[in-house]
């Protein structure tokens, strides 16, 4: 039944379109902004005839971004570290095409710089971070004495580089020639494993092969010296910043007397244009050329259930474990100890009393309840990673080969473990079924300090870990990484939205839909469970694509919802439907996503007799070879689990097929990663888009009940009328006409129809802006592009 009412809301919609299509006025034409912050421009060609146009407002533009979207990571890392400090402040910089000129991405070669910082948040370790001042036995000597013997060196010393960070090899190097970071390279405090510094300095630049480069090995002894890429082409990058969510200004006291209060988790990073001696560039009014970009870092909530009335604490103690109340105690002596911060090491101390208990580790076996500090002894801080693989701090190799302090043994996988288990443990299905444990878990502080505490009627959980929708709608919450946050989860997003036929399934059918299934009269948005998706997973393994804006090749995404479906589910609607939108009730399908997940495949093995000759995993012969047979990580965290752009919009509205540029993190033939992704002239997706969970346009509820008003105050940044807030216009850096067309395409179809010129910026890739115009409107012609406009309008 629910199939066929499936089918019929979609077949409306498409014949709809159908209607629609036979008029001229198929769909609006016009831009969603006016132009009022524009300069007028009067363009006169050789006969003297005169073309109207609209300069760009801003001389230069600087794009800044975050590669993740956001971060959950601890800043008090005396007890157990589960993912390390580390935010990016990516760039991109554009001299605007003032006068009818092309624009120009920039470079070092243009003699520029750019300098970063981030606004009121120049330190990190003392009264806002606890890491080089845990000590841990960083280079296995059995003591904690030695230089250099801290958390923020030990967690990052299974990655290395030979020379460079070019990911340069001298020829003869050997093992013995490694130069690991946290030991022969420390991190030095306040800066990122890659030296730079959290209080400022100048970007670095990398060129078309991308940058940063280090090595790690991985669960093949053969296979050793994989490069990791860390930063993709054409950006300016400062990297892995141990950044928190406090500013100076507003922390006082000890690390102890940190309160929900202090957080502020969508942070203002600052890069200014400087030239090659370190003099400002000015702009056209003579200040200098600076903007500011979001860069998220939030604590996940992890105190709710792990302390005081919290259900694991609970557990913890019906178990007969006291540690936990002990630590709770003993940081509660303490004058300036805040609630927050005795909770906070309660709840570590909860998890790893548990995790022994359950899993025969011997975390506490040296357990100090009386010390002021390095409470757990010999054992030292508890990396996770050190068992449980995890990619995206290059992981690979389980278990940790310079782990000290206990025994290690290869786990599950970081991701898989973690959500698996809570999943199992704590479903906690809203009024639809769907997991509040999602945005319970991941960060849920707002931008306003006001908004964090149990008075916030958005607040996911109360301070227990009890869900507040449990007959409501997930959606309608807000706090933190994505919900009421990000383009995907704001109902005052308007179209078109460019979706593929899956795409207008999860708009109709989930989007549009309340927690009872029923028609909300609104976009509800779409919830974590929607992108990481079995169907997302199912789509990039079915991929061999030849060229990706067009989506020539074998593929899924430009398929109708029937080949999806028979695919996907073998025919099985209902099957279907539990993975699109998948529930904690029934059968549990967000559980299944992490423990039933199948691995993808990474390479061949062409080799006879057990030896290895390693081919690409579309290779007509050998065997395939999963992901999981190479990294302790599996294929969490890479291009080939996550979820993309392309799952749910047309073509070329899509990633880029890097051809393996990036291999292991992303494959030839399929897409890449979003972040690593790029656009006509080399733009990365994400200088026009902002970065994942906090994509263009974010919601703007006001400055005190936004939760991300920082993203919102980006945008506007780069608005061609002060007040619209979507993705990055044309007008921002071209010359363009009343319509926001480039004047470029003067004389084309695409001169008067916005939206079809926005479609022929998507489907230009590297190197299509040094083709002449006719031969771009002849490769990617009008019709074309307005036709896409036509069927993926909504």
């Amino acid at each position: 039944m629910y199939y066929k009412k499936m089918l019929v809301s979609l077949a409306a919609s498409v014949a709809f379109i159908s209607l629609t299509a036979s008029s001229a006025l198929a769909y609006d034409t016009n831009p969603p902004f006016k132009l009022t912050k524009l300069k007028p421009f009067i363009e006169v060609d050789a006969n003297g005839k005169k073309t109207k146009g609209y300069e760009p407002k801003n001389k230069y533009n600087v794009f800044i971004n975050y590669e993740l979207g956001m971060h959950c990571v601890g800043f008090e890392m005396s007890y157990c570290c589960v993912i390390p400090p580390y935010n990016s402040i990516q760039a991109q910089a554009v001299s605007s095409g003032k006068g009818g000129k092309l624009p120009k991405l920039l470079s070092p070669d243009d003699d520029i710089k750019l300098y970063y910082y981030t606004k009121d948040n120049s330190y990190s370790e003392g009264n806002k971070m606890k890491y080089w001042s845990v000590p841990k036995d960083t280079d296995g000597d059995g003591h904690f004495d030695s230089p250099g013997d801290n958390v923020a060196n030990y967690v990052w010393n299974h990655l290395f580089i030979y020379k460079d960070l070019e990911g340069t090899k001298p020829a003869g190097a050997t093992d013995k020639d490694r130069l690991r970071i946290g030991r022969q390279i420390p991190v030095n405090i306040d800066s990122g494993p890659s030296g730079k510094p959290l209080s400022g300095g100048y970007l670095d630049y990398v060129g078309k092969n991308g940058g940063n480069v280090v090595f790690t090995d991985t669960l093949v002894p053969p296979v050793k010296d994989v490069k990791l890429v860390l930063t993709a082409s054409h950006l300016w990058d400062a990297l892995g910043l141990p950044l928190t969510a406090f500013n100076d200004s507003t922390r006082k006291g000890t690390i102890r007397s940190v309160t929900e209060k202090d957080f502020q988790p969508f942070q203002y990073s600052t890069v200014e244009m400087h030239d090659r001696t370190g003099k400002s560039v000015k702009d056209a009014t003579n200040h200098a050329v600076s903007y500011f970009g979001t860069n998220p870092v939030d604590i996940p909530n992890c105190y709710a259930c792990h302390s005081r009335n919290g259900k694991a604490a609970q557990m913890a103690r019906d178990e007969g474990l006291d540690f936990s109340d002990k630590e709770y105690k003993y940081w509660k002596s303490y004058p300036d100890e805040s609630e927050y911060m005795a909770r906070l090491a309660e709840s570590s101390i909860n998890i790893l009393s548990l995790h022994d208990k359950h899993h025969k580790t011997t975390f506490l076996k040296d357990y100090k309840e009386n010390a002021s500090g390095n409470r757990l002894g010999s054992t030292g801080l508890v990396n996770c990673a050190d068992c449980h693989g995890d990619n995206v701090s290059g992981n690979l190799q389980e278990p940790r080969p310079t782990a000290s302090g206990y025994a290690t043994m290869k786990a599950k996988p970081l991701s898989e473990a973690i959500h698996s288990f809570h999943l199992g443990m704590v479903p906690m299905p809203d009024g639809a079924g769907r997991s509040q444990s999602c945005q319970s878990c991941h960060p849920t502080h707002f931008q306003n300090p006001n908004m964090n505490d149990d008075s916030n009627p958005f607040r996911v959980t109360d301070r227990y870990g009890e869900g507040r929708f449990n007959k409501g709608d997930i959606r309608k919450s807000g706090g933190g990484c994505y919900v009421r946050r990000d383009a995907h989860s704001n109902p005052n997003a308007k179209p078109p939205f460019f979706l593929n036929d899956y795409g207008k399934y999860q708009l109709n059918e989930v989007s549009m839909k309340d927690e009872h299934g029923k028609d909300a009269g609104e976009m509800r948005g779409l919830y974590c469970t929607n992108c990481h998706t079995k169907v997302a997973q199912a789509m990039q393994n079915y991929d061999d694509i030849k060229d990706d804006s067009t989506q020539a090749g074998k593929t899924l995404r430009n398929k109708t919802l029937k080949e999806i479906i028979a695919e996907v589910s073998g025919g099985d609607a209902k099957a279907f439907n539990a993975i699109a939108d998948p529930k904690t009730t029934g059968n549990n399908e967000v559980l299944s996503y992490y423990a039933d997940h199948k691995s993808a495949v990474l390479v061949k093995n062409d080799g006879k007799d057990g030896a290895l000759d390693l081919k690409p995993w579309n290779h007509p012969t050998g065997g395939d070879v999963p992901y999981a047979a190479a990294s302790g990580g599996d294929d969490w965290w890479l291009s080939a689990s996550e979820p993309h752009c392309a799952d749910c919009h047309v073509a070329p509205f899509v990633e880029s097929e890097t051809g393996g540029k990036y291999f292991p993190i992303d494959l030839p033939n399929k897409y890449s990663l979003y972040r690593y992704s790029k656009g006509h002239g080399d733009i990365a997706c994400q200088t026009c888009h902002e970065s994942t969970h906090g994509l263009y346009s974010t919601r703007f509820d006001g400055k005190e009940r936004s939760v991300d008003s920082t993203t919102h105050e980006q945008a506007l940044q780069y608005s061609p009328d002060g007040e619209y807030a979507g993705p990055v216009t044309c007008a921002a850096c071209h010359t363009v006409n009343k319509k926001g067309v480039p004047l470029q395409l003067k004389g084309t179809a695409y001169e008067d129809d916005y939206w079809a010129s926005v479609t022929l910026a998507h489907f230009m890739r590297g190197g299509d802006q040094k083709l002449s115009v006719k031969e771009l409107v002849n490769k990617f012609p009008h019709a074309k592009s307005s036709d896409i406009v036509k069927k993926g309008w909504k």
